[in-house]
């Protein structure tokens, strides 16, 4: 699955019709070469280097941001996303890397993931492979959630949707099978609209798995 991500954040910025000074695409393009080949370092330099020669450039600071998620430098890129997103603040690729970013930090916060994954989500194409993704994230992490600080009637339900739309379009069965059964579990057991906040504890957790 990491991989594919990676892929597709690509895919976010690369689609786009860029008209950048020669230089400073010379070095974006190149850094998103050395970001396909996983030397972050080396592409986060070439990124500081391409932002100082077009410092407003959202496309440029993005592709930063994935360079800096990639090296575990989380604090770093949540504040360059933060950046991007008081000056567009639909901006997807700032709005995908923010949920990606807070997903798989050392303490992740699921919560502050979904805000950013929810608002890309109203701007992506549901045709695209970017949507198939943020359903799973989407779902994942409320899955998380309900493991740690519970979740709400409408929120379980939310985690349900994201679940079932990712699983109608993925391929790999073992994943879908291992899905579908977590749903199966939890719509049998969820309780009813009146319980505000429902929590799957680790006893419950090691014997629905």
């Amino acid at each position: 699955m990491r991989g594919r991500m990676r892929k597709l954040f690509l895919l976010l910025v690369l689609s786009s019709n860029l008209f950048f000074a020669q230089s400073s695409l010379n070095d974006f393009e190149q850094g998103n070469q050395l970001l396909s080949e996983n030397k972050f370092s080396d592409a986060e330099s070439l990124f500081h280097k391409a932002l100082k020669e077009e410092p407003d450039n959202l496309d440029f600071k993005s592709q930063l941001v994935l360079a800096l998620i990639n090296q575990n430098k989380n604090d770093e890129a949540e504040k360059n996303i933060i950046e991007i997103l008081k000056k567009n603040s639909l901006f997807p690729p700032a709005l995908w890397y923010g949920g990606l970013n807070n997903f798989q930090k050392n303490v992740p916060d699921f919560r502050q993931a979904i805000s950013y994954f929810e608002r890309f989500y109203n701007v992506v194409d549901e045709n695209s492979n970017q949507y198939f993704a943020v359903n799973f994230y989407i779902g994942k992490s409320y899955q998380n959630l309900l493991y740690t600080d519970g979740l709400s009637y409408d929120e379980v339900s939310r985690m349900l949707e994201t679940y079932k739309k990712y699983m109608d379009i993925e391929t790999d069965t073992e994943v879908t099978n291992k899905i579908a059964g977590f749903i199966k579990t939890i719509e049998e057991n969820r309780p009813g609209e009146n319980v505000k906040k429902w929590v799957i504890t680790r006893t419950q957790r090691t014997k629905n798995e």
